[in-house]
């Protein structure tokens, strides 16, 4: 239509009966109640409407749905409007549907300012992103030993001697010292001026054969240091016989 000017493909600019410009300004002006919608040509405004919607819907589906509503109700305040008005109920019904257009462009203001609104915040994948899959790194220990050949033979060498180690436990032995022996001596030959054998001074609760060597032994040595002293007589007939001990005091 000649009456429709458009500054901008995406703003619907409007010429009526008392008012040319955006449709924004429309809102403004009939927000502050500087304009009364009542008194424009519907009919234009709706004419004028459906034309932007006819050019903007394949260009832009998202202003297009925007204008989409409005475009119903002016849609059918046309329809209203070509009708002859038979009595004051239509004509009543009529302001009500101005009214109404009234609300739904004030209704779309609204949306306007949030979206615009909404948009200038930060956007996932535009200003910020989520954070990814976690990061998974592999581990790979490496070791290193600093050892020489002389370390390496004698760490082999705990290891086999180590397998077969052996716990040697000693058993516990009663053996006769000298010193015990020369004193059980001197008290058994204490004011004895008989011969008797080395064998009747062994103990007869020795039990083992170390045992028993140990006191022969020992009491052997204790009485020829006796004789020493001076304090018993020794003898022995011949090699093979038995040794007798007799006190010299």
């Amino acid at each position: 239509m000649d009456n429709l000017q458009s500054q901008n493909t995406q703003i619907l600019s409007l010429s009526l009966d008392g008012f040319e410009g955006p449709i924004d300004l429309l809102l403004s002006l009939a927000r502050d109640h500087k304009i009364d919608l009542a008194k424009l040509s519907i009919l234009k405004l709706a004419e004028q409407y459906l034309e932007f919607l006819d050019k903007i819907i394949s260009k832009d589906i998202d202003i297009a749905a925007e204008y989409l509503v409005m475009g119903a109700w002016l849609a059918f305040l046309k329809s209203k409007l070509l009708l002859p008005i038979e009595n004051d109920d239509n004509l009543e019904n009529i302001e009500d549907l101005s009214e109404l257009l009234e609300f739904q462009m004030k209704r779309l203001e609204a949306i306007q300012n949030v979206s615009k609104t909404l948009f200038k915040r930060h956007q996932l994948g535009v200003h910020f992103f989520k954070r990814g899959n976690p990061e998974i790194f592999n581990v790979s220990n490496k070791f290193q030993y600093n050892l020489s050949l002389y370390d390496l033979i004698k760490t082999y060498g705990n290891i086999i001697t180590k397998s077969d180690e052996e716990k040697i436990t000693i058993a516990n032995t009663r053996l006769f010292s000298v010193e015990n022996a020369i004193i059980r001596l001197k008290k058994l030959l204490k004011g004895s001026k008989d011969w008797k054998s080395l064998l009747d001074f062994i103990p007869n609760d020795i039990k083992s054969e170390l045992e028993n060597k140990s006191a022969l032994a020992s009491h052997f040595v204790a009485s020829l240091e006796l004789v020493k002293e001076g304090n018993a007589n020794i003898k022995q007939d011949n090699i093979e016989d038995e040794i007798f001990l007799s006190s010299k005091i």
